[in-house]
């Protein structure tokens, strides 16, 4: 038997109302906007209601659109907290050997409650009856410590109240709160009859607007999408016209694939005397990466000379295009020389490369 966990129709209505509820309070500010009667003289009335218009079906669109989109993975979710909770309740094992304040006897579990805390860590409280009737009952969470429930000050002097209920028969509990070291009284009914929510006639026809299927989810979701590519359309447009300067940059820029990249390195490499130019595997990541690896057929050139003009070459080499020497260099050794290139394929790469051409400049 579960004591958290609900049908699934349960999630299901209670995320819908919650969008409903969210959706009323949106279509209640626009409205609220629109009649508004400080912007009387300040702005057109007609202007004002065709304003708000606008603006609370867009704001409806995207809020109906994200709702539904949410709605699965949510409702899986609370699905999922209140199967845990049933778990946790259930495995969780009362503290034994309690005993009595007043006659030491053997406690007896007599209830037991999920708390957690306001959001901190959840713990099952074990309450006990003693059975001699002794007074006062007590409480243990699963983890062994002790409930010691807080006691309630009085507001004016701060003295501890004294507190007495009244149960009338199944209609309400009276609470009263009496301070005896001065004139405080608080006297707190609790109403136990169940009152049936009234009905809400709009509620049904506001479900069919709100929460979306059939024909009104693919209207919605289409304009949504022709929404979004006219705001991305927009957003790159007015980079380019931010950027415009290092878009130039980037148009000057040749695109070289590997082997295009490989011929124009090997006849500089050889005029310069590096032999024997090979590329190693591609490392294809979110960059790619291309290693290489050339001889040096000079004796002459040795370790750091031979190093630093390979560098120059391939620097000098790969200048007008979407290719860079990586920063850890050129490595040597006995005359093999290795490093790593790395291709700017991306915009957003290349705009960082139109950027840096633009600082030598």
């Amino acid at each position: 038997m579960t004591k958290y966990l609900k049908p699934n129709q349960h999630y299901i209505d209670l995320y819908d109302e919650l969008t409903i509820k969210d959706c009323r309070w949106r279509e209640n500010f626009h409205n609220d906007f629109e009649s508004n009667e400080k912007y009387e003289g300040k702005v057109n009335k007609e202007m004002n209601k065709t304003f708000s218009s606008i603006a609370l079906h867009f704001d409806l669109l995207y809020t109906t659109v994200d709702h539904y989109e949410k709605k699965e993975k949510t409702i899986q979710e609370w699905i999922e907290r209140d199967r845990r909770k049933d778990e946790f309740y259930e495995n969780a094992k009362a503290p034994s050997g309690i005993r009595c304040l007043n006659c030491q006897s053997t406690l007896i579990e007599s209830n037991k409650m999920l708390c957690d805390h306001h959001g901190n860590q959840e713990r099952v409280l074990f309450m006990y009856d003693c059975p001699n009737n002794c007074l006062p009952h007590r409480a243990f969470f699963d983890d062994g410590e002790e409930y010691k429930p807080k006691k309630n000050l009085c507001p004016k002097c701060k003295s501890v109240l004294e507190r007495e209920r009244e149960r009338i028969e199944d209609k309400k509990i009276i609470t009263i709160e009496t301070c005896n070291n001065c004139d405080y009284k608080e006297t707190d009914e609790f109403d136990l009859t169940m009152k049936e929510d009234p009905i809400d006639p709009e509620y049904e026809k506001d479900k069919e607007r709100f929460c979306l299927s059939g024909k009104r989810l693919d209207d919605n979701l289409k304009e949504k999408l022709k929404l979004d590519q006219m705001s991305e359309f927009m957003d790159k447009w007015k980079e380019k016209e931010e950027y415009k300067d290092e878009y130039s940059e980037i148009e000057k820029l040749k695109k070289l694939t590997v082997v295009s990249l490989e011929e124009l390195l090997i006849p500089l490499c050889e005029k310069a005397k590096y032999v024997k130019f090979h590329f190693g595997e591609p490392e294809m990541g979110i960059n790619l990466i291309l290693p290489f690896t050339v001889h040096d057929a000079d004796p002459e050139r040795i370790d750091k000379d031979s190093s630093y003009e390979l560098k120059n070459i391939i620097k000098k080499a790969l200048s007008d295009t979407n290719w860079r020497l990586m920063t850890d260099g050129i490595s040597y050794r006995m005359g093999i020389l290795t490093g790593r290139l790395r291709a700017y394929e991306k915009e957003e790469d290349l705009l960082e490369l139109g950027k840096k051409r633009l600082k030598k400049t």
